[in-house]
């Protein structure tokens, strides 16, 4: 069995984590966070990063305010351990607990647990990635909306009808609305004025099989990006929400999907849409390669991350986040659990690598944090096998914390200065599936990595202070 990488931990923990929660708290309670090159950035052009976690289940907790200790639960868990984003849905299609049961007719209830998780992201200093609706089924999605199309009488039938047809954009544009112009009724700020929310998600992982090259999902996101934009008011930031997936368009490179197959997105195309602010990439590689040995699903995380982050820094000039990352836990698997770890472990390792050089890669989101089913009744049911429960799984805990303190230490740099420093990016290398690739930083011994990028930063920073470059 290989053994878990050792994470040094921060001299001053108790300061550090002291900083990052009032630094969180204070952007939420002050100003928006921004975009400053690959850097994203709050009030001064200090730089900020993003240790976080996937939570969509929050606003349904909420909307029965008898299971609202959920939702304060999980946020004090979260920044008990440094964790300072969230992205929950802002959607629930139709359905048994919606929150659009129909075209514009909204549950009351539901909008008002949504209120109540901003307001309690707020009070705990952690930030909002806020999902407009689903790809898939669950909970609505794209096919909830086609369905009330045909209700009405218009002739669609397929799913991916979502990303063509001028009435489903209607009434997609029309819950844009209602929920960016939304005033909590908690807090009495609007969405679209409230710091607290860190951006806005157009769709949870848009795929499209009626054109798996991409163009339908860019031509649809090229409209609804800046449409975001002017109800927003131009205020927070809009991502796509792509799992990273290329397409054929320019500086693709298919073969590095799962499979070497299309899957209707192009990730550099679409994430130079107007009115997109930053990159997402989504990585489960257990189960896109699902059948695949271990060895060739962890040449598979190596190239996708490098190449995105390549890819990112030379055609896109954009930060870049992994929303979501997990490895699925077989039932009663301890040793699973081991393998989860150094996941986390390799995935974080990577993040950080990025951030503390001032490449493009400065956060992510594990996939899912939920609590104990004594914590509040039906916890349980919302087990996927990817969850995260940071009370009983004391080894995750211990690791995600320590990675959001070193990303805490990260926090405040000069936006400017730090791209000062950066080395120019290099071209992209579309590393093909189990190559050795171009680098071997994440194959490096962490203590090693983080003294010799320490030394790197000291030494750059002394001969910029000190020397004049011709």
């Amino acid at each position: 069995m290989e053994a878990m990488t050792v994470r040094p931990r921060p001299a001053a923990t108790a300061i550090i984590i002291a900083a990052v929660f009032g630094a969180a708290a204070a952007a939420a309670g002050g100003g928006m966070v921004g975009v400053d090159g690959t850097q994203f950035v709050v009030e001064g052009g200090r730089t900020i990063y993003f240790s976080g976690f996937n939570a969509y289940w929050l606003m349904m907790m909420a909307s029965d305010p008898a299971r609202r200790a959920a939702v304060v639960a999980a946020f004090a868990q979260a920044s008990s351990r440094g964790l300072n984003l969230a992205r929950t849905w802002a959607f629930s299609d139709g359905g048994d607990q919606p929150l659009q049961s129909s075209p514009g007719v909204y549950d009351e209830a539901m909008f008002q647990g949504l209120d109540f998780v901003i307001a309690e992201a707020r009070r705990h200093g952690i930030y909002l990635l806020l999902c407009l609706t689903n790809n898939f089924d669950d909970f609505g999605g794209k096919r909830q909306y086609v369905r009330w199309a045909a209700d009405a009488g218009h002739n669609l039938t397929a799913g991916d009808d979502f990303f063509t047809s001028s009435v489903v954009k209607s009434y997609y544009k029309n819950h844009v609305k209602a929920v960016v112009t939304r005033v909590n009724t908690v807090t009495g700020v609007a969405y679209k004025d409230d710091p607290t929310i860190f951006a806005w998600e157009l769709m949870n992982e848009p795929r499209c099989d009626a054109d798996p090259t991409g163009g339908m999902v860019q031509a649809w996101v090229e409209e609804m990006a800046p449409y975001v934009k002017r109800v927003d008011g131009g205020r927070h930031l809009v991502t796509a929400g792509l799992e990273g997936f290329y397409g054929d368009g320019e500086h693709e490179s298919k073969e590095l999907n799962p499979w070497g197959i299309y899957y209707g997105t192009n990730y550099v195309a679409t994430h130079r849409a107007a009115g997109v602010d930053f990159a997402t990439i989504h990585l489960y590689p257990d189960v896109w390669l699902w059948g695949s040995t271990a060895d060739e699903q962890a040449a598979f995380f190596r190239n996708w991350t490098r190449s995105h982050v390549h890819a990112t820094a030379a055609f896109l000039g954009k930060p870049l986040l992994v929303t979501e990352y997990g490895k699925f836990l077989w039932k009663g698997g301890g040793a699973n659990k081991t393998q989860r770890n150094y996941f986390l472990d390799v995935v974080l390792d990577a993040i950080y690598a990025s951030a503390s050089r001032g490449g493009p890669l400065v956060g992510g989101a594990f996939w899912q944090l939920l609590l104990d089913d004594d914590v509040v009744a039906g916890m349980d049911d919302l087990r996927d096998g990817y969850e995260i429960i940071l009370a009983e799984d004391s080894r995750a805990a211990s690791i995600i914390g320590e990675h959001s303190e070193q990303l805490a230490s990260l926090n405040g740099q000069d936006a400017e200065a730090l791209r000062r420093r950066r080395r120019p990016a290099s071209s992209h290398r579309k590393t093909r599936l189990g190559s050795g690739g171009d680098s071997d930083a994440l194959r490096l011994p962490r203590t090693l990595l983080i003294r010799f990028i320490s030394l790197s930063r000291s030494i750059s920073s002394f001969i910029q202070d000190n020397f004049v470059l011709f």
